[in-house]
């Protein structure tokens, strides 16, 4: 698991940006965190598998500042009453890493995803249109006293989509969630960039039919006749995904790029091949390891 080092320096390195992305909902506890393995009220981390990639602002002319990044439960939370609310990492929110975040704050015509409030118990942002989600302080949130808030939701820049991340246990490609890692536990995605990939673009150039499991969230091929074992067990799910388009024996497409990545025949995961020497730990058993064998070499748009 990622320390709880590693999440901060990720988090402050962003903050000095005017706009910093990966804050996530989580659906346990309904509230806004920065990407990380840090504790959830409802127990174990924050999942934020079902979430989009919400963008805030630390600066600007309109909206309600004095939100912070709590550097102990990554969630965002309200300074701005005089008191720090209650953390489930212990004691209080710890927002002295963090900058002074403005938000959107009742305006009707704003952009982005509605329905977001604040909770006078816990002081932090939480998600008011679906699972109340729990509080720090105990119980669910109350939203009693609270304005309307709006979010940026899934902004992209590069095209494509975005939020894919390298795991350093298993160096598969999986998208940005906690879930099933074939080296145990849940994937680690510190301290990787964001991958973006071509989905449902029959103009792209490259290999199709590569596709997300919905089990583990890697990136598998799905053009084989076997699916491939899973690390949460039976065989890849492709249900619900996408068709993705993979740059392919294009040798060196530029520096928006990163290569070599690795078809798996065993478990027909994507993974990184770049440690020389180093085949990572694949759920097909017993062989162990991802085999690069009949493989090409493929080139992923990535975003340190």
């Amino acid at each position: 698991m990622a320390s709880e080092d590693n999440n901060e320096l990720g988090a402050s390195a962003l903050a000095a940006s005017s706009i910093q992305d990966n804050w996530r909902y989580c659906m346990k506890c309904s509230c806004l965190h920065y990407c990380g393995q840090a504790k959830c009220p409802a127990g174990g981390v924050h999942n934020h598998s079902s979430s989009g990639d919400y963008s805030l602002v630390s600066s600007g002319n309109h909206g309600q500042d004095d939100w912070r990044w709590c550097k102990k439960c990554q969630v965002l939370s309200y300074t701005g009453g005089g008191s720090n609310g209650p953390c489930s990492g212990g004691g209080h929110h710890d927002t002295s890493g963090s900058s002074n975040y403005r938000l959107t704050h009742n305006d009707s015509s704003a952009p982005g995803q509605i329905n977001w409030r604040w909770c006078h118990k816990c002081q932090g942002l939480a998600y008011a249109g679906g699972n109340p989600g729990r509080c720090q302080a105990g119980g669910q949130h109350d939203h009693n006293g609270s304005g309307h808030y709006t979010l940026s939701l899934d902004g992209n820049p590069h095209g494509g989509q975005d939020q894919w991340r390298w795991c350093s246990k298993c160096q598969m490609l999986a998208y940005d969630g906690y879930n099933s890692c074939a080296g145990g536990g849940a994937h680690i995605s510190n301290p990787s960039g964001s991958y973006s990939l071509a989905m449902n673009d029959s103009s792209a150039s490259g290999q199709r039919d590569w596709r997300f499991c919905n089990k583990c969230r890697i990136l598998c091929y799905g053009g084989s006749p076997s699916h491939g074992p899973c690390a949460k067990g039976g065989m890849h799910d492709h249900s619900s995904s996408g068709n993705y388009t993979l740059l392919h024996n294009a040798g060196n497409p530029g520096p928006d790029y990163q290569y070599p990545w690795r078809w798996c025949h065993k478990c027909q995961a994507l993974w990184w091949g770049g440690d020389a020497g180093k085949h990572p730990r694949c759920p097909q058993a017993p062989g162990g390891e991802h085999s690069d064998q009949s493989s090409g070499v493929y080139a992923i748009r990535h975003h340190p």
